[in-house]
């Protein structure tokens, strides 16, 4: 791929970027201001004639990882979107994919990608995209893998309130768990509003 292929290869997935950014309703105001920044930031340097000449494709790639990095990280529908377009589009990103990670190890790279998982998988699995990725098999494994990951941070979560203490062993633990329940809207699934208060005290109390 010669050097002007890459650029408008980079500056077509901006383009993508802008759009999924504008038309989402999931991200914070301030999520999309940053975004939106960071594709501008880009266009000014794949666009400007004199910039152009001077940048190499070690700096080429540099900003294209660096536009990526969101959309590689994250499990979402607008991150499926993302990468709908960019298919469709004909262009030669590499995606990585943490629902693959989670089928290689039965578990997700971290919390972040645990809270996708479970607020969006349900709509997931029914995109096209998906069924053509992955197998029947691969998506129950899912199922099975997002049901483990939340028992497991529910269980973390009830013995520290049976004990009413957080081990310091647990602590980040502890956080990660209170996040997800959080952001997934299921503290009421499983405990009352005042275990619920008790945990948030015993978190604020916790003694390093």
């Amino acid at each position: 791929m010669t050097k002007t292929e890459n650029i408008e290869q980079v500056l077509k997935a901006v383009e993508i970027h802008e759009k999924i950014v504008n038309e989402s309703t999931e991200m914070e105001s301030d999520t999309k201001s940053h975004f939106l920044e960071l594709s501008k930031f880009i266009k000014e340097c794949l666009k400007d004639k004199t910039k152009i000449q001077n940048i190499n494709s070690h700096q080429i790639k540099s900003l294209r990882n660096e536009l990526l990095t969101f959309w590689n990280e994250t499990i979402s529908v607008e991150t499926e979107k993302f990468w709908t377009e960019i298919k469709n589009g004909n262009l030669n990103l590499e995606r990585k994919e943490p629902l693959k990670f989670a089928l290689n190890k039965n578990r997700f790279r971290n919390v972040e990608q645990g809270i996708g998982a479970r607020k969006y998988w349900s709509s997931l699995k029914s995109l096209e995209s998906i069924k053509d990725e992955y197998s029947d098999l691969e998506i129950k494994k899912i199922d099975k893998i997002i049901v483990e990951d939340e028992n497991k941070r529910i269980g973390i979560l009830k013995k520290c309130l049976a004990k009413k203490n957080i081990p310091k062993s647990q602590y980040l633990k502890f956080g990660e768990c209170m996040a997800y329940f959080a952001n997934c809207d299921l503290f009421n699934k499983y405990l009352t509003e005042k275990e619920v208060t008790d945990l948030y005290t015993i978190w604020k109390n916790f003694k390093s």
